[in-house]
């Protein structure tokens, strides 16, 4: 039985690794580096590399000098995935738990191969702690790209490039499927070994 968990627990990786590679490649696709407008030779330096969208709201007066930029007039100069992360309600949030997840996830693949081949119970026992560990961390993830997809749809005015991950229902219905049946086989596991 706990080479099934393991097999499961593997084939659950692969669907997550699907879902991480596909999510990478849906975030790429946004559009090129941002264009810079036309600004006259007398205003400052830092007003020469304003994105186009941005120049028009900045105007003919720019900020005299950087050292009195307030945090709205910064973010002026920010690029948009940097205005979006700042936006958020945990900042870093989503970079951690996509971290997180799959780091978790192939940690306790390890234990769980550990206890596979010695059949002692420490193994089991960390593996399965790791296993929840990685779970709770999908799970915030999975929570984190919900609300931002929320957001993205109500704000019309978001930028092309910085809309949250999106992934299929049916791969990710079988990635939590598949957690599920490894948490569940992992511990009648731990707890009968």
């Amino acid at each position: 039985m706990a080479v099934a968990a393991l097999l499961l627990w593997l084939c659950t990786a692969a669907i997550g690794s699907y879902l991480l590679v596909t999510a990478v490649h849906a975030g790429n696709t946004g559009p090129g580096p941002e264009e810079s407008a036309p600004v006259p030779a007398g205003q400052p330096a830092a007003a020469r590399t304003v994105p186009a969208a941005s120049a028009a709201s900045v105007g003919p007066a720019a900020p005299a000098s950087p050292a009195k930029l307030t945090r709205n007039d910064r973010d002026l100069f920010a690029p948009a995935s940097l205005r979006q992360a700042r936006s958020e309600p945990l900042p870093g949030l989503k970079d951690l738990a996509e971290f997180a997840h799959p780091a978790l996830a192939l940690i306790g693949i390890g234990f769980w191969l550990g206890y596979v081949v010695s059949r002692d119970r420490l193994f089991a026992v960390i593996g399965l702690g790791i296993l929840l560990g990685a779970i709770c961390a999908g799970v915030s993830l999975f929570t984190v790209n919900t609300r931002a997809a929320r957001r993205a749809a109500a704000d019309a005015d978001a930028a092309p490039g910085t809309a949250p991950l999106t992934a299929s229902p049916l791969v990710l219905t079988l990635h939590a499927i598949g957690a599920t049946l490894t948490l569940l086989f992992a511990v009648l596991i731990a707890v009968r070994a």
